[in-house]
């Protein structure tokens, strides 16, 4: 954990980092900033089998606030459309006529949309993320390179 302190203290000026026990968080600054940059978390932890190894593991992708707002829309939609098909298929059943059948086929129109800005977004951030995952092999090899 050691070597990841100094290289975060000497990191480009566009990464910033925190550890707090084995856990790294990594985020883009600076000017180079927008609405889909990516964050990296991983943690290192002491390999069972292996006393002298580490194990590093992480995920890499959106900010929490990203997350929690398609999880919002994804969710808030859901339940939506749910609802509407209920009150819909309902009415069907007792032999009325309902216009709020088409809501369903609309909502997932909106969920494909969700998920295309979403993919527009990891296209967007496709330069940062290889600028994080670069930093975490260096990182990571900066380690080997000293040990052999």
């Amino acid at each position: 954990m050691n070597r990841i302190a100094v290289l975060l203290e000497n990191s480009p000026s566009n990464i910033k980092g925190y550890i707090t026990n084995n856990h790294v968080t990594l985020d883009i600054t600076g000017a180079d900033v927008h609405y889909w940059s990516p964050q990296l978390n991983f943690r290192v932890e002491p390999d069972e089998e292996n006393q002298n190894h580490s194990v590093v593991s992480g995920l890499i992708g959106p900010r929490p606030a990203v997350w929690s707002m398609f999880m919002f829309i994804y969710a808030g939609i859901g339940i939506i459309a749910l609802f509407i098909s209920f009150f819909a298929v309902s009415k069907l059943l007792l032999g009325k006529s309902s216009d709020l059948i088409y809501a369903f086929p609309i909502a997932l129109l909106f969920m494909l949309t969700a998920y295309l800005v979403g993919k527009y977004g990891e296209k967007l951030a496709e330069n940062q993320m290889d600028l994080l995952r670069q930093f975490v092999r260096e990182a990571v090899y900066f380690g080997k390179e000293k040990q052999q």
